[in-house]
């Protein structure tokens, strides 16, 4: 009778095993199909604004003509398409060959929108909308994306020898075809505000005095990973490229480039 009655117990105890084992397999079938369409979702949308950048490309004419406002003729489609188009930043070498964009009205509008206004994981590269248009220093945003677009490469500039073979960015504006050399790069941080504890380079926005410039300059020196020999000077012309960074929370990457003056001079020639 001991046989019988045990007999039902260890039955079910093999249910209850069985069920649970064909749980964990329905979860994971289901955790893997989920993956798969979400590594699917994310490769058809990089495919997508791929294809986007690249007709954007195929619109910059082969040309060095200006108008009679003095704008290159090259940019003219991208600009007339959308009047947001501010530029054409692109560092030899790497993925980084992109419009950029400007808008003061608001600032990361096209953080997650692509150069139609679409939403975009990718979004564009971007002015800080506090940058004057016509400063001395610009501020770039850009994303910090896993397939290494936008600015997914930028942070191979902590290596010198990265640096040493991609030392010029070139960012031409509507006007002028412009060349820069990098300056410095130095890993850095997105404070909470009122928690402000080391050089917050974001909160520069316009360097067109003296006393801003220099300090500006001084704590990019004092936080750069390596020396490049390169010291700006009041007058000189900036960018900064700026994306995310993981070595800390809320880390960020940045790039600091002065534009050589030889071309800027060859540039004003051009255009006028």
């Amino acid at each position: 009778m001991r046989h019988l009655r045990e007999e039902p117990v260890h039955n079910n105890g093999k249910k209850k095993g069985k069920a649970v084992v064909l749980i964990i397999l329905l979860i994971f079938i289901a955790g893997f199909i989920f993956g798969a369409f979400m590594l699917t979702k994310t490769l058809v949308n990089a495919k997508h604004e791929q294809d986007t950048f690249d007709s954007l490309s195929q619109m910059v004419q082969d040309t060095d003509e200006v108008d009679d406002t003095g704008a290159l003729r090259k940019y003219d489609e991208l600009y007339n398409k959308n009047p947001d188009f501010f530029g054409w930043l692109k560092i030899e070498g790497t993925k980084i060959d992109y419009p950029v964009m400007y808008t003061p009205r608001d600032s990361e509008y096209y953080l997650h929108r692509d150069f139609y206004g679409n939403y975009s994981d990718s979004g564009m590269l971007f002015i800080d909308g506090d940058c004057p248009a016509d400063g001395n220093y610009y501020l770039i945003y850009g994303h910090h994306m896993n397939n290494g677009s936008m600015f997914g490469e930028l942070p191979k500039y902590g290596d010198k020898k990265f640096y040493e073979e991609h030392k010029t960015v070139f960012f031409d504006t509507r006007y002028e075809l412009r060349d820069y050399e990098v300056v410095a790069a130095f890993y850095a941080k997105a404070y909470p505000e009122g928690e402000e504890e080391g050089f917050c380079y974001y909160q520069y926005k316009n360097l067109t005095s003296q006393d801003a410039f220099e300090e500006y300059v001084a704590n990019v020196k004092a936080n750069q990973i390596y020396e490049t020999g390169i010291t700006p000077t009041y007058g000189d012309e900036l960018i900064v490229l700026s994306t995310c960074n993981y070595h800390t929370t809320d880390g960020r990457f940045v790039v600091v480039a002065r534009r050589i003056k030889d071309k800027a001079q060859d540039s004003t020639n051009t255009t006028q």
